[in-house]
């Protein structure tokens, strides 16, 4: 191994090591932003807002690394599809974040009210949501090409999760003797919105690794589409075949 391959493959596994940090560091944002719905606390609440700034931190310094790796040591194949999805994945967690601080926001504004505990499928659709980014990560760290593909037809279940709540809600303001206040429905609508984007964020981590080990896109629920017929993207094996 020459002197720039042995530093493309130190990058690749300190890109790899500061993406499973910023993993760790959104589920525990996620978690924390859980907590603080569930028992009305603006203290928890907002801190995970103010974490918030370390995760956006260790987005531009993965952004960093990955496109000074590609400048230097211009990767192909694999390692130029795990670089790729890097700079796309990071993203995908940042965005986790930020919808943890949006459901942090709500629990403030939520804290003289009942809770989203007063709709029993929010709770449910929460564990849900978490579960989803848990098992991503999960897929990520073990490069688990199979459960990728498994979790990226998990779409729909989100879908349908918060439809459900949303008819729930619907249904409890158009009572006559209605027991939820619209405003506490609306912070509930919204934090609903949050966990399905977060449920839809985590399936695309799964999808990359899918792309990182298979070169080819899950789209449409798991169905494959043809990337281009290039050598930047093919599997070694496939390009050694020609």
């Amino acid at each position: 191994m020459n002197q720039q391959e042995n530093y493309l493959q130190q990058m690749l596994v300190t890109l790899r090591t500061r993406l499973l940090v910023m993993c760790a560091s959104v589920g525990i944002a996620l978690e924390e932003a859980g907590k603080a719905l569930a028992a009305n606390d603006p203290g928890r609440a907002a801190a995970v807002i103010e974490s918030d700034g370390s995760i956006d931190e260790l987005e531009n310094e993965i952004d960093e690394m990955a496109l000074r790796l590609m400048a230097r040591t211009q990767p192909v194949a694999g390692d130029l599809r795990f670089v790729v999805s890097a700079l796309r994945m990071v993203v995908d967690l940042e965005r986790i974040g930020d919808e943890a601080v949006s459901m942090a926001e709500q629990a403030i504004l939520m804290q003289d009210m009942p809770g989203y505990g007063v709709i029993p499928h929010v709770r449910r659709m929460f564990d849900k949501a978490r579960q989803a980014f848990e098992q991503a990560v999960v897929i990520f760290r073990e490069n688990d090409t199979e459960a990728a593909l498994t979790m990226s037809r998990g779409e729909d279940e989100a879908v349908q999760c918060e439809v459900r709540i949303i008819q729930g809600i619907m249904e409890r303001l158009s009572e006559r003797d209605a027991d939820l206040e619209p405003h506490l429905a609306m912070h509930i609508i919204l934090v609903t919105r949050s966990l399905t984007r977060i449920w839809r964020r985590s399936i695309n981590i799964a999808e990359h690794v899918y792309f990182i080990n298979q070169g080819q896109t899950l789209k449409h629920h798991g169905e494959l589409a043809d990337e281009p017929d290039t050598l930047l993207w093919k599997r070694e094996d496939e390009a050694g075949e020609e």
